[in-house]
């Protein structure tokens, strides 16, 4: 038997603990406070994504290549910013956010499958 879908509200509170890190690391003098508000927004995230997998509305495939691809190209390229490199970090960091953005639509397209089966069954 599986468990019991996840709130969706544990997804948004990731989102927003990411959001206000982001605005608190570039409009503030408190970059370390945005800087954990980030990780702890991502942590939410990730607690959702593993609550999903185990109530057996998501079922990872493929697409966590997109996920692991680009949080590599995401932090590289942050890694290398100021760095005087031949390619600029920040291509990097784009392609990055692509592919995180690619991964997030596959899993809402899979997730929202998997509802519609549990809907119709």
């Amino acid at each position: 038997m599986a468990a019991k879908p996840p709130d969706k509200t544990i997804l948004f509170a990731g989102i927003g603990l990411l959001i206000l890190g982001i605005l608190l690391r570039k409009l503030s003098e408190y970059p370390a406070i945005g800087l954990v508000l980030i990780l702890l927004g991502v942590g939410v995230k990730t607690y959702y994504i593993i609550l999903s997998i185990r109530s057996g509305l998501y079922q990872p495939g493929r697409e966590l290549w997109f996920l692991f691809a680009g949080l590599t190209f995401f932090l590289g390229g942050l890694y290398l910013r100021g760095k005087d490199l031949v390619l600029d970090p920040t291509y990097l960091i784009i392609l990055g956010l692509a592919l995180k953005v690619l991964f997030i639509i596959k899993f809402i397209q899979i997730v929202r499958l998997n509802r519609q089966k549990r809907i119709d069954t």
